[in-house]
């Protein structure tokens, strides 16, 4: 019973005079089980269900709680009694080792239980055979990571990448996995640090279709406080999407850029982070639900390597032989499962906070939303520098080929400048024909653009019309596309011929029906294809010829030539 493959499923096909074999009695009880933990699985995922809190008993043992688990398989893992336990006397512990914690894992485990003789052993053959599997769980302590993604219910909607780790020190960075465009949002540092001596670092964040602040670059530092020293410590940051959906945000660690300092000494063997974020039109609940409909099946399915769950991080303290216990963190990577009580729970709360909300005043904001739900456009935006020191009145500038992220099709584009003298000239912003305040200005400049709509591209051209000291202009796109206004033959038109493929016997009739979907103008054309393939009225009636064969049939739209539709109709011979 140590399959971990659940597909295909196969159940026994009963019938008189079946002889049942023991290989037919297990695939019985694989088809049950393995349908149930499906079911556990990708219903409600894996990690702790309830309990299985790690307590500490004294300074050297702890006692795992009553609890039920589900793990990567779906399988249940029960401790229908507290486990009392010493770090010492767990699997996985060795004195020989330098670790200051442990990770308390737990994974499933059976065994054969009740050894009894069997009836049919012979000379040769062992005469005792195990009776029953009893399930059962295994704890046991390690200082390795999960080895690849497990579940947790902040997967779904953020990314953690893990900068450095070593010396005591865990530096790890957290990116939302869906941003919104041109929002704000944070990318957190987590620190984790257990030890004595005070620590700083810093590096820098090459972020792309990401901003903070007006850079594309971002500096990360950190100095630890002597005077408020905790484990751990966070940091945010915040940064902004850009305006443009469907592209992947990244932030990575700068080549070099790393400096860890722990008393004296410095350390820059980082990892290679890059943290990644899909940037998106819509709101990052609706990505992720979107996300997970799409992917579930694929990750559920290639996860059912040998994992177990996590309950605990147990900080020692070592003395010779002796293990003490420091400090114990429950679930540190959040593998626990949220159930139909709790979740059902909170969205009642959140459905009382709204009606408070409503009541006070609150939502009005939120309903003239909601009036709106459907957005007639959408945007995007961003921004191009031209270097024009140089230039002189008269010559044209061009942009290189930009992505506008609206997809193929005509969009709209508005254009607007601001000159930028190093913040000793114009600051003002100027739009339209610019020519109007030529004299009023030292940098005059007309603006025009491209757009390749099967290529959802366009470019920028500036025409210089007058330059007194610019050094460089900044010109703001906006694309706009407009979603709701569109034309009546942009929907999608079908007919459907019933009935499909009639059987008909020579010389009779059958009269076909068209099923309009899309458009309502009933003006069709019917029309048999082969020549002396039997009539067809107007009206759809068709009347078979004295031969018997296979007869193709089509309508079109006169309305719409080209939405048509065809059957096929078979005409036999009298018996």
């Amino acid at each position: 019973m140590k399959n971990l493959k659940s597909f295909p499923f196969e159940r026994n096909r009963y019938f008189y005079g079946k002889l049942l074999s023991v290989e037919d009695f297990e695939t019985e009880q694989r088809y049950f089980n393995d349908k149930r933990r499906t079911i556990n699985r990708f219903l409600f995922g894996s990690g702790v269900v309830c309990g299985l809190g790690v307590v500490e008993v004294d300074d050297e043992s702890i006692s795992v709680e009553r609890g039920l688990a589900l793990d990567f398989a779906g399988r249940e893992i029960v401790l229908d009694e507290p486990a009392v336990r010493k770090i010492t006397e767990l699997e996985g512990y060795g004195s020989e080792q330098e670790a200051d914690y442990y990770y308390l894992c737990l994974e499933y485990q059976e065994e054969a239980a009740e050894l009894m003789h069997n009836v049919t052993g012979t000379a040769g053959r062992n005469s005792s055979e195990y009776n029953k599997y009893k399930e059962g769980y295994r704890l046991f302590v390690t200082q390795e990571e999960p080895e690849r993604e497990i579940f947790s219910p902040s997967r779904l909607y953020e990314e953690r990448k893990v900068v450095y780790y070593g010396q005591g020190v865990r530096i790890c960075q957290v990116l939302p996995r869906f941003l919104e465009m041109g929002k704000d949002s944070v990318l957190r540092v987590e620190i984790e640090y257990l030890g004595q001596q005070e620590i700083s670092f810093e590096y820098e964040l090459d972020l792309s279709f990401l901003t903070s602040g007006e850079g594309s670059r971002v500096r990360v530092c950190f100095q630890e406080n002597a005077q408020e020293k905790a484990k751990r410590y966070l940091m945010e940051i915040p940064i902004k999407a850009a305006g443009v959906p469907d592209v992947q945000a990244e932030a990575s660690l700068a080549e070099g850029s790393f400096r860890l300092q722990i008393g004296g000494r410095e350390y820059t063997d980082a990892n290679k982070c890059v943290s990644q974020a899909a940037v998106t039109s819509l709101d990052s609940y609706e990505a992720m639900q979107k996300q997970y409909y799409k992917t579930a099946m694929d990750y559920i399915v290639g996860n059912t390597f040998q994992q177990g769950i996590y309950l605990a991080k147990i900080q020692v303290v070592r003395a010779g032989d002796i293990c003490l216990i420091e400090h114990i963190e429950p679930l540190p990577f959040g593998q626990k499962i949220m159930h139909t009580e709790i979740s059902t729970a909170m969205i009642g709360r959140l459905a009382e906070d709204v009606k408070m909300l409503k009541q006070a005043g609150l939502m009005e904001a939120a309903g003239k939303k909601g009036e709106a739900e459907e957005k007639p456009l959408r945007a995007a935006y961003g921004e191009v520098i031209f270097e024009v020191g140089q230039m002189r009145a008269g010559e044209v500038l061009y942009s290189d080929e930009i992505v506008h992220g609206l997809g193929f099709g005509p969009v709209t584009i508005e254009l607007s400048y601001e000159v930028d003298n190093g913040f000793a000239g114009d600051s003002h912003m100027m739009f339209g024909d610019a020519s109007l305040f030529q004299s009023q200005s030292g940098f005059t400049a007309s603006l025009g653009a491209k757009l390749e709509p099967a290529q959802g591209t366009f470019e920028i051209g500036m025409r210089i019309v007058k330059n007194g000291n610019a050094k460089r202009v900044r010109v703001h796109w906006t694309a706009l596309r407009n979603e709701v206004q569109k034309p009546q033959s942009a929907k999608k038109k079908h007919i459907f011929i019933q009935p499909d493929n009639p059987n008909v016997f020579v010389g009779e009739s059958v009269v076909f029906t068209a099923v309009l979907e899309g458009f309502s103008d009933d003006r069709l054309k019917w029309k048999v294809k082969d020549n002396n393939g039997g009539t067809i009225s107007k009206n759809g009636k068709y009347t078979a010829p004295e031969t018997p064969g296979i007869y193709h049939i089509t309508v079109s739209s006169s309305a719409y030539p080209k939405v048509q539709a065809s059957t096929f109709v078979v005409v036999r011979e009298k018996e």
